[in-house]
């Protein structure tokens, strides 16, 4: 037990620490007590010391000072109470600091909850390379390309015949192909360390692996459709050479052009795959007005060291377009166009604002990139900084074709089902124009080219493959009707939760030009992510000449499929690569069919 003197000493101090932790304590009471409260120890402070009697018969002192715990009075008062308030107060502080202590999940001291194995989040849309037949050799041997004959026309002249004579003998015609195989492949690689660091989490060796065959799969998908080894013997490809000259039209429109400027035009021709419209195919990204224009051609640095120039596909730039001045305030846009060719995408257009005669390429600015082969000029001055003038637009890289890798021909690239139909069969390009809905759930354009299959090959595609823009066309001019009544009724369904159920989609347009018994064949309507804007391409798959002793219609001929080496080890990485030597054969190439430079609907 303390002493008196004790616990004086004992008092002391705690007033001592009350003293120097005025500031903590006003904090403390503010935090754990109420308003009320503390107003009340604000009253009792500005009082005098009360004073108390002691049980013992010590004499009285004032409060503040030692104050035995035998007094009643002083420990039935409010002082008291409230004393007891304030210690409270800054023992539930003490505790609170004592319950922060310690390892807390803030401190790191955590599991890292990393869930394995990586996950490979990207697409891999490849219709026609999943569902075409990959044949292999029929005779001894591959060679370096594959050689077959066919027959057209059957030779037919008119069979009437007088009583007793003979005929006219009738000649087939006799057809000679060829397609040269192509090497395609990628390279990948995983250093040491990283299939060590990777290990407990994922396989990075074989990821790459995988990794690498979507890659392969995203390129032979793109070769497929817009490949173009150009003219070269053993190609079917095009070049589309030096662009037509563009015609220049003053529009009696306000715009932005200063007044009396003399505005003319040069164009450029891109392929598919020298604009593509998105980063997984393609020669490189697509080209840009504000950044390096056209690149006409560059040098790819292979893994073991060696390179392969590779065409960007554009043409030639055209001659200068005729000059055009604008007028005063209400004729300031000039609109341009151009004859396309066929296998032409997109269109470079470079703009002259200098030159009133004679314009020269120096002075020609490329404005705009466009996938129809119009442009409406609207601007004060020319948007890019590549000229008419330069390097890459002089000489055509229009095709993988030309030009030596090692010292030996470029023979990288196959012809694709587009490329087929813009060299021997249909390529139509709308220039912009909207379909034409035949207001009875038709489309005038559609039903155009399938009546143009049919009388050139007597048969009939089984599916049209749509971009994304084509194919809300598409549905947008079957299921108009115009200013005549519609011939559907488009009911708002619900669905169980009483959900108003919205969009509609044709997924599939009906061909009235068709052998089929029961007088048509729906043709589903599908989009693929690699067909240009504004496109769409008619896919005949199915052998429509049951005798033809033809073993399919189109196909990949392979030399050698899908093969992968790992590479000798000259240094701490695995190196490997996946390769395959392939063609596309196509035996019904005059069949091909698509339609571009398709614009929005608009009714």
């Amino acid at each position: 037990m303390r002493t008196p003197m004790g616990q004086f000493l004992a008092q002391a101090a705690y007033g001592a620490y009350l003293r120097e932790s005025a500031e903590t304590i006003g904090k403390d009471l503010k935090k754990y007590l109420p308003e009320s409260e503390i107003e009340k120890m604000r009253l009792l402070k500005q009082l005098p010391s009360e004073v108390f009697t002691a049980t013992e018969g010590a004499a009285a002192m004032p409060f503040g000072q030692m104050m035995m715990k035998f007094a009643p009075g002083y420990q039935n008062s409010e002082r008291h109470r409230l004393a007891k308030e304030i210690v409270k107060a800054q023992a539930q502080r003490i505790v609170e600091k004592m319950q922060k202590a310690g390892v807390t999940s803030a401190l790191g001291f955590n599991f890292y909850d990393l869930r394995g194995p990586a996950y490979l989040e990207y697409p891999v849309n490849t219709p026609f390379r999943n569902s075409m037949g990959r044949v292999g050799r029929v005779n001894d041997g591959y060679g370096t390309a594959a050689h077959w004959q066919a027959t057209r026309n059957v030779g037919s002249p008119y069979a009437g015949a007088g009583e007793g004579q003979r005929v006219q003998a009738g000649t087939p015609d006799d057809i000679p192909y060829i397609a040269t195989y192509k090497e395609i492949g990628v390279e990948r690689a995983v250093t040491f360390t990283a299939e060590f660091a990777g290990e407990g989490y994922t396989d990075n060796v074989a990821d790459e692996h995988i990794r690498g065959l979507h890659s392969l799969w995203l390129q032979e998908e793109s070769m497929l459709l817009l490949g173009n080894g150009g003219t070269a013997s053993g190609n079917n490809g095009f070049q589309l050479g030096t662009a037509n000259t563009p015609v220049a039209t003053l529009l009696n429109v306000a715009g932005n052009i200063a007044n009396a400027t003399k505005v003319s035009f040069r164009v450029v021709e891109i392929t598919g795959l020298g604009n593509p419209n998105n980063a997984q195919y393609g020669y490189t990204s697509a080209p840009s007005v504000t950044g390096a224009g056209l690149l006409g051609q560059y040098t790819r640095l292979n893994a073991d060291g060696s390179s392969l120039v590779v065409n960007c596909g554009n043409g030639i730039v055209s001659a200068a377009s005729n000059v055009v001045t604008t007028g005063s305030g209400s004729a300031n846009q000039v609109s341009v166009s151009v004859t396309p060719k066929a296998g032409a995408f997109a269109w470079a257009w470079y703009v002259d604002l200098t030159d009133a005669s004679s314009p020269t390429k120096a002075n020609a600015i490329l404005t705009a990139i466009t996938t129809v082969p119009t442009y409406t000029f609207n601007l004060a001055a020319a948007a890019g900084t590549q000229t008419a003038a330069a390097t890459p637009v002089q000489t055509d890289f229009s095709a993988q074709s030309g030009g030596t890798s090692g010292g030996n021909p470029m023979a990288n690239e196959f012809d694709g089902l587009l490329t087929y139909g813009a060299t021997v069969g249909q390529f139509v390009n709308q220039l912009g124009a909207s379909f034409t809905s035949g207001k009875d759930g038709s489309i005038v354009e559609v039903d155009a080219d399938l009546q143009a299959i049919w009388q050139l090959t007597q048969a009939q595609p089984q599916a049209i493959y749509a971009s994304v823009d084509a194919k809300i066309a598409f549905d947008k001019a079957v299921r108009s009707s115009g200013t005549n009544p519609s011939a559907y009724r488009f009911d708002y369904g619900r669905d169980a939760q009483n959900n108003l159920l919205g969009g509609y989609v044709v997924s599939a347009y009906q061909s009235k030009f068709s052998m089929d018994k029961n007088g048509g064949n729906a043709l589903p309507v599908r989009i693929h992510p690699m067909l240009p804007p504004g496109t769409i391409y008619y896919d005949i798959e199915e052998n429509p000449y049951p005798q033809s002793r033809m073993p399919f219609v189109r196909s990949l001929l392979v030399q050698r499929d899908y093969y992968g080496i790992e590479w000798p080890l000259v240094s701490r990485n695995w190196t490997f690569g996946t390769y395959a030597h392939e063609v596309l054969a196509h035996n019904l190439p005059w069949a091909c069919a698509l339609r571009t430079g398709i614009g929005a609907f608009t009714g």
